[in-house]
Parts: C-alpha cells; structure tokens; sequence
C-alpha cells in the first residue's frame, strides 16, 4: 500500500478519525488523501471558498475541502443536495487530483452520507484497487429509528439502494461499531469475515505529551471555575443527540434536593447553545455555567480538572446496541476521571469499570451516581478513573488502530490480485 484516499464529507482536522489513522498512516510511509466539503457542519460557514482548496498537512498527508453546495441548516433537502454535490465535486476534479496525487492503491468511502461510497467505488474500479465501505452511520436505519421515518419515505429507499450496493461492491467493510455485523449479517451477500470493527480512536500518546509539557492554558474564567469548584464536565456539541436537556433536569433536580456539592460546566457549542443559556437562566440554576468550545488539547486539560465526566444518550436501542463508538467517551475516560453515562445499552464505560452507567432520562439515578462519586474516598474515584483509562490506551490507541486498518486494506488487495 502507498497511496490512499479517504472519502468523508464531514472529516476534519486534529482529533478527528480520519485525520489521526491518516497521520498514523502517513507516518509508516504511506501517502493519504482526504477529500471532505469546505461547508462546516457545525457552525454552517464555509472554511473556504474555492471550488477544491489543497493542503499538504504533513509529510504523507494532503487535505481536499471541496466547496459542496448549497449551504443549509437542519436535516432537510438542502443538506440532501450538498450530499449530492460532494459527488459531482469529485468527479469533476477527479482528473486534477490524480495529476496531483497520482492514483490511490485503495480507497475508503466513509459515511455519514451514502454518496461517498458511490464515489469511493468509481474511482476505486477505475484504478482496479480495493473498495472500503466504512460505516460510521448507518442510514437509512438512523432516520428509521432517530426521527420515526417511513422506511418507504424517498430519502430511506434511496439511501437503502445506494447502503445495498456498497455492501455488494465492497472488498472490505469496516465499521466504527463493535456490534454492526449484527445489522450487516441480514444481507445475504455480505460475508461475516469481511467486515471490521475499528472503533474511533484516541491519541494517547500526543495528550500525554501536551499535559506534560504545560503549555496549554485554558480560558480565565473557565480554570478558575473548575479549581474553586467540584465539578462535572460535558464537552461536545450543543445538539440533540447529546441529550443535553436530560443534564439540565438533572442540575434542576440536585439544586432542588440540596446537592449544591457539585456544579455543572458544560463546555461547547452547536445550535442548541441559546437555548441551554436561556433555560438555565430561566429556572435559576445556580449550579450550571455553560462555556464557549474549546480547542482539543484544551479539553484533555479542562478533563484533567473534573472531578468527573457527563454524557448521556437517548435511548435509541436498534442503533446503540449495534455499539457505541463515541469520540466523547475516549476523553472522557483517558482523563483518569470516572464517567457518569446514561445509556441503555453495552458501552465501554460499563466495560471498562471506568464509571458508572444509569438509565436514560432518569434524573434520580443521575443524581445519586453524581453524589456517589463525590463521598468516594479520593482513592477509590482516581481508581474508577485509572480503568478507564487504561481500557483507552490498551484498545483505542491510534497507532494501534492505525495498524489494524493496514492490515485490512493489505488483506484487501491480495484477495483482489
């Protein structure tokens, strides 16, 4: 192997899994491209503005932002024609970038979005090199079972066509969840040992390095808040499936109980962010302080300082339990802190004895979870945490992973040859 692309609409930068496999990649000599959309998911702004900008990254790793439109907001027809147009992008600029990059010796299409895969496999059957169906998302079950669609509603029967020729297509898939083979075992086609967890991953080598060498600050008033306070930290977006409503009631209910022992900072941003600041302002809750997103080597340091991590999820059971493999959690407990997680299903938190697990949307056990944590002897919490973080670096380490999906792609084009 000595060149690969990656197809990943909504890739980015430091922290983000195709930006660390890649870097690892690139680092045992690989050449890797990733092409993914100027048009920034989250804070819906473009980050450029030419039709295809090109950045050499680092040696081995070149990034392509390709101007997708039309901008959109939400879920709806618009974000549907970006997906689309990510498409035509590639095809058009196909010719250019293989005059830049040379051709790819296999190629990876990654979900979200279905279109990647079609991409993926074009320029992949052209180039006679191994196809890689990655599934971070799998569509259309996460409209089925997030937003109650028809499974006959347009979108999913042209997102169940485009799902059944990948898996058809594909000369391996891999898939961030543990369990996903569960879900691709009911098409007759797909061959169990041909399919690959490789969850996402964590850089634990570089956190240590940047805890170590202190350099990093976070902003004033967020370090002083968290070492005057016993606190419980989320980071992450400000978006629905964060249930951040469910940790507001649970701040409501431990301010209405007495437990002023612990105080909340929740650290990010998304477009749910207003309306968290207006309900934490409308009922008062004094134990709640929301604070603006943070750089990724500024969240290890904010982790470093909680007492203990939060995150919850709905309880969406056909999609959890085909696994969890949430960026959150490999912060969460790398941090040496334990994790309060409300979830319903298998997850590494519960695997890990790195916190503890409680129902969705129950409040009550929240709560009690929260003040178990707080009356632990300092020995026994930095204990919880310490599973947890060993659980990271023994399973979830880049490199590591780095390694396995090597082997994946080398496996791939020797049963091609």
């Amino acid at each position: 192997m000595k060149k690969i692309w990656i197809l990943n609409h909504h890739s980015g930068l430091e922290g983000d899994r195709h930006y660390e496999l890649a870097g690892e990649m690139a680092a045992s000599g690989m050449e890797v491209v990733v092409f993914m959309s100027s048009f920034d998911h989250q804070t819906e702004e473009y980050i450029y503005d030419k039709p295809a900008a090109i950045r050499r990254l680092k040696k081995g790793l070149s990034y392509v932002w390709l101007h997708t439109a039309p901008a959109y907001h939400g879920n709806g027809a618009a974000r549907i024609l970006n997906m689309i147009d990510y498409c035509r992008l590639m095809k058009k600029y196909e010719q250019k970038f293989y005059e830049k990059f040379g051709a790819p010796d296999a190629v990876i299409g990654s979900s979200v979005h279905p279109f990647a895969w079609e991409s993926a496999y074009r320029i992949a059957k052209r180039n006679r090199a191994p196809f890689i169906c990655e599934i971070r998302d799998f569509w259309p079950l996460s409209f089925i079972e997030m937003y109650g669609w028809s499974r006959f509603h347009p979108v999913c029967l042209l997102f169940s066509v485009l799902e059944r020729r990948a898996y058809r297509r594909a000369d391996a898939i891999v898939t961030s969840m543990e369990f996903g083979y569960r879900y691709l075992e009911k098409f007759p086609y797909v061959k169990r040992d041909r399919v690959y967890w490789i969850p996402n991953g964590y850089h634990t080598e570089e956190i240590d390095h940047v805890l170590a060498e202190g350099k990093i600050t976070l902003p004033e008033e967020l370090g002083k808040y968290l070492e005057n306070n016993w606190c419980a930290v989320y980071t992450g977006s400000f978006v629905d499936s964060e249930c951040l409503p469910d940790i507001l009631d649970v701040a409501e209910y431990m301010q209405e109980q007495g437990m002023d022992e612990v105080k909340f900072a929740i650290i990010g941003d998304g477009h749910l962010r207003s309306r968290m600041e207006a309900r934490a302002e409308r009922d008062g809750l004094r134990n709640v302080r929301i604070f603006s997103r943070i750089e990724k080597s500024q969240v290890a340091l904010a982790l470093s300082k909680a007492k203990v991590c939060i995150a919850a999820l709905k309880d969406d059971r056909a999609l959890n339990d085909l696994g969890l493999s949430l960026n959150k959690l490999n912060d969460y407990l790398y941090s040496g802190n334990p994790t309060v997680f409300a979830c319903n299903s298998a997850n590494v938190v519960e695997e890990s004895g790195g916190g503890i697990v409680v129902p969705c949307s129950d409040r009550k056990a929240y709560a009690e979870a929260l003040m178990r944590i707080y009356h632990m002897p300092e020995e026994e919490r930095l204990a919880m945490g310490e599973r947890g973080q060993r659980e990271i670096r023994r399973r979830y380490s880049y490199s590591l992973l780095a390694g396995q999906y090597t082997e994946i792609l080398e496996r791939a084009e020797k049963e091609r040859s």
